[in-house]
């Protein structure tokens, strides 16, 4: 650390989720005398009960956030205005290869796919809604699987649910191998808690993934409350498949819609991800990223 406050510096960035992480860039920046920019990842109740944290905003030469309902809250919260970035989609790899054979059947069944972290605290209820559609799908006897990637907090998380068979966790992936396993499966999903507490918790959170599953050019069912970010950047783009109400049924009838009408669904998703490149990927949004660090 010593070694490393003897650079000069001319811009601290922070991207952060917790006051720590802040409160070291602020004061690094006042050691170098320096420009200090922030960029909050992700929401705490903290951030609002803090005079230290609004004191580093004050005194921060930008800041930005990371979705459209987190800087509407924290511009009426503290009369300071926020640019808004989040994560870009690696268009290099996307939109995805067209896939050949659409009749699905036992030996080439539907998958479906859920990318990604899985948290008690974030997912819980939405998560096994899609579980027991499925569940219920193939009990029904259609051709259909359920893939989850990542790792399960707590480790037990969906035990009940997952059962090998037509629920199947994989367990954790490294990040270079995500196009790979979107390659392989059909559909996606994007599910988010409709518990209030935990829903009114993380609106403000935007899932990491969500701008490369729909930049995919396959059918992504988004699942949680209307007032969650997932859901509103999904409205504000027009893209994506809504499911804003709890209901297991709902979903079973969505997914099953999608599996006997693949080809259509594809066609209409590969139309979204058009018009969506130039607002969400990386060729666009890092040269304003750029400008928005360095000007």
């Amino acid at each position: 650390l010593f070694l490393f406050l003897r650079e000069k510096f001319d811009i601290v960035y922070s991207f952060f989720y917790s006051l720590d992480n802040t409160r070291f860039a602020s004061w690094i920046a006042t050691q170098k005398k320096c420009k200090h920019i922030v960029h909050i990842a992700d929401h705490s109740p903290l951030f609002f009960e803090s005079l230290e944290f609004k004191n580093i905003l004050e005194n921060s030469y930008k800041r930005a956030c990371i979705g459209h309902n987190m800087r509407e809250e924290y511009k009426k919260k503290f009369n300071m205005e926020f640019e808004v970035f989040h994560n870009y989609a690696d268009t290099d790899h996307l939109p995805l290869p067209k896939i050949q054979n659409c009749t699905f059947d036992k030996k080439n069944p539907f998958k479906v796919l859920f990318l990604g972290s899985l948290f008690s605290h974030l997912h819980k209820g939405a998560i096994n809604d899609i579980c027991k559609a499925i569940k219920i799908l193939e009990e029904e006897d259609h051709p259909i699987v359920f893939n989850l990637y990542g790792q399960r907090v707590p480790s037990d998380f969906l035990s009940d649910e997952i059962n090998g068979n037509s629920v199947i966790h994989h367990g954790e992936v490294t990040t270079e191998k995500r196009f790979e396993i979107m390659k392989s499966n059909h559909l996606f999903v994007v599910p988010s808690s409709f518990d209030e507490k935990i829903s009114g918790q993380y609106r403000f959170s935007i899932p990491t993934k969500l701008p490369e599953l729909l930049s995919s050019g396959r059918p992504t069912i988004v699942y949680g409350p209307k007032l969650m970010e997932a859901n509103r950047f999904c409205r504000d783009n027009n893209c994506g498949i809504l499911i804003d109400e709890k209901s297991v049924d709902n979903l079973k009838v969505c997914i099953l819609k999608i599996m006997l009408d693949y080809k259509k669904c594809v066609l209409n998703s590969l139309s979204q991800t058009k018009n969506i490149k130039g607002r969400i990927s990386q060729s666009s949004q890092v040269p304003r990223f750029h400008d928005f660090l360095l000007k």
